[in-house]
């Protein structure tokens, strides 16, 4: 009977912990850089699933953000809540850079573009190379 008691204790304790695992943030962070590598800032960024990928679900509809890039060069996007514990894999967005935002707005005159591979829980970066930014 104490045996019995010891496993079903243990087999308790052990489900209990692996239960309380805590999600890390999924973060994708896309650096603009010009041809010699000097950050960009005041480019306006697009990541989206595009619609032959994603029609249909429900990924395409959270994935389409858009931001400026900082002085640093960068825009970041937090996909936190879009990815589920469990998940295998998260995504690859496609990228797009646009100098004003009215272009941006209408998806016109894109400068450059690129994808950005997002895997879950971690901070992905990927750099684009805009030669026609100014």
């Amino acid at each position: 009977m104490k045996k019995f008691i010891l496993v079903l204790l243990v087999t308790i304790l052990a489900f209990s912990f692996s239960s309380c695992r805590k999600e890390k943030d999924t973060i994708a962070t896309v650096l603009i850089v010009d041809s010699a590598n000097n950050p960009k800032a005041g480019v306006f960024v697009r990541v989206y699933c595009p619609d032959a990928t994603c029609s249909g679900g429900t990924l395409g509809d959270n994935t389409n953000r858009t931001a400026t890039t900082g002085a640093n060069g960068k825009v970041t996007f937090n996909y936190t809540e879009d990815f589920q514990l469990g998940q295998a894999g998260f995504a690859v967005l496609d990228v797009a850079v646009y100098l004003t935002e009215i272009d941006m707005e209408d998806y016109t005159n894109t400068q450059t573009s690129g994808v950005i591979k997002i895997e879950e829980e971690v901070e992905n970066e990927q750099t684009i190379i805009c030669q026609s930014c100014p």
